[in-house]
């Protein structure tokens, strides 16, 4: 006999799915990307011919109805026929592209947004050295003057399928003589045992939040699948996939509830100013190159280093790196299975999310399945899975923070949409060489709040040594080295009797060539504020 809860199911908010753009909810998971970045001249006729093209391209944005629809006949393995399928687009403005469209931009309440990535980057950690590759002045795209003035995207089922819908954008963009920074990016296949991973090897997207909320009326029709059995309270109420966050809407997209003190509970809705920005999010672009080689050659050089110390004797380079990704390759996490790597565990989306640091993992009744592999035992002094890495910075789960409570981590919460871009490396040891393709992810995030989701992460707990919970240490995987005193970073690890060690890096394994903040306005906000289909006089 079920058990009745203490408490009442959340009741989520109905989305308004067609009107809100598909890249925000429930977000492009496509294997395939092109993005088109639109630098263009600030003339009458220019302008004009530019709203042109926005309302010819408005109908063809897709919805978060459509992509929903979408990602459904995928899971359902109706989409036999894959090439068929229409690749799905988003487009998103920056603060200065959108103000030139419509001064109404300069009420948008985002001092990140009006001031851009570039002028935030040193907030970022980003070097301040104008000869650094990492610097502003040196990027590849979004640079002082590279600054995009749109995104579009562009994600497919096939390469052929987005590269033949960008071409097309791109001739009509041309012909109207916008200048076009075309970047190609897609889920990497060319590795055995390595397909869906990012370039360093591991595998990419695990931790993503569900979002909450309802898709029509249907009070069971959730855009987030659930997969706890409902006797299973209140966690069949928190997750999606067990232990994947179910997160209010709003800290995704305008206008919906955000995290309140009780998960289960909405927040404030966030307010749109103005008001046509209801229905919109905030859209992160960075262009991250990855140094392969020198990432592993220092996993290597680090792991001989501290396998000579006692109670890390037999510690090996892709231990190392597990441990301060908090993953191994496969997607499994160091909590459930500290010492070797489990493919099945990595692979099983009804497993490999489900853990907690602070307190034992209990065993969930799935609606769809069994979890059969070892729970995660309690973990606060991060003698397992360190509290410096990755997993553990975006996201603190069960443990408190230096911002409070286990809730606290649901405002931080991004939805990650990009694919890695460049070919894979054929050696992970070698040293680049210069006048090769580079390679490294088109990292694209959803937000509600550019400053207290995207860059908070960066600047405050990925860049800090003692944030968000002490003693830790810096993210060795994407923490920026410019924040650091001398240039290191540093991370702590036990070993076997909690023999205590630091692992050390004074290179960058990851650098910013690029990127920019943009707004992705709803639907209807493109076709009466931005691009109304009555022509108006350009500013």
């Amino acid at each position: 006999m079920t058990t009745k809860p203490k408490r009442p199911w959340p009741v989520e908010p109905v989305l308004d799915m067609a009107d809100i753009q598909g890249i925000a909810v429930p977000g492009f998971f496509k294997p395939h990307q092109v993005l088109l970045g639109l630098l263009y001249q600030r003339t009458p006729e220019r302008l004009e011919a530019l709203l042109g093209f926005l309302r010819d391209l408005t109908p063809q944005v897709s919805s978060a109805a459509v992509t929903l629809r979408d990602r459904r006949d995928f899971r359902s393995g109706a989409r036999k026929t894959r090439t068929k399928r229409f690749p799905l687009i988003a487009i998103g403005f920056s603060f200065h592209g959108l103000f030139d469209l419509t001064p109404g931009a300069d009420a948008i309440p985002s001092p990140a947004f009006k001031n851009g990535l570039a002028r935030r980057s040193a907030l970022l950690g980003d070097p301040t050295d104008p000869k650094s590759p990492g610097h502003p002045n040196n990027w590849r795209v979004g640079g002082p003057t590279t600054e995009l003035d749109i995104l579009i995207i562009v994600a497919g089922d096939t390469k052929a399928a987005a590269a033949a819908c960008a071409a097309k954008l791109e001739k009509a963009l041309k012909a109207i003589k916008v200048r076009v920074v075309r970047e190609v990016g897609g889920v990497r296949t060319d590795v055995p045992g390595e397909k869906g991973h990012e370039h360093f090897g591991f595998d990419d997207g695990v931790s993503q939040p569900g979002i909450r909320g309802r898709a029509s009326n249907d009070p069971r029709d959730f855009i987030t699948p659930r997969h706890v059995d409902r006797s299973e309270f209140p966690a069949a109420a928190m997750f999606g996939y067990a232990g994947q966050d179910l997160v209010w809407p709003g800290e995704f997209v305008i206008g919906y509830p955000q995290t309140g003190p009780d998960p289960l509970i909405p927040g404030p809705e966030l307010a749109a100013t103005p008001s046509w920005t209801r229905n919109g999010s905030f859209l992160v672009y960075r262009r991250l190159r990855q140094d392969v080689g020198l990432f592993w050659r220092t996993m290597r050089a680090q792991a001989k280093r501290l396998s000579r110390l006692p109670g890390f004797e037999g510690l090996y380079d892709v231990e190392l790196a597990a441990k301060l990704v908090g993953r191994w390759p496969s997607g499994a996490p160091l909590s459930r299975t500290p010492t070797k790597d489990i493919d099945k565990l990595g692979h099983d989306k009804l497993s490999n999310n489900h853990f907690r640091f602070d307190s034992d993992t209990p065993r969930l009744k799935l609606v769809d399945g069994k979890d059969s592999f070892e729970l995660a035992k309690a973990d606060p002094i991060g003698a397992a899975c360190p509290l410096a890495s990755h997993i553990r910075k975006v996201n603190t789960r069960d443990a408190p923070s230096d911002t409070g409570a286990r809730s606290s981590t649901y405002e931080r919460r991004i939805l990650r949409v990009g694919v890695p871009f460049g070919p894979s490396a054929k050696d992970r040891y070698a040293k680049s060489r210069p006048g090769k393709p580079d390679r490294g992810l088109l990292f694209l995030g959803i937000q509600s709040s550019i400053e207290e989701q995207f860059e908070f992460l960066q600047a405050r707990w990925m860049n800090d040594d003692s944030r968000p919970k002490a003693p830790s240490g810096h993210d060795m995987i994407v923490g920026q080295n410019s924040p650091t005193a001398d240039g290191t970073r540093r991370c702590v690890l036990f070993g076997a009797g909690l023999a205590q060690a630091e692992v050390e890096a004074a290179d960058q394994f990851v650098t910013p060539t690029g990127g920019g903040y943009f707004f992705v306005p709803s639907i209807s906000a493109l076709t009466t504020v931005i691009a109304p289909s009555s022509p108006r006089a350009a500013k």
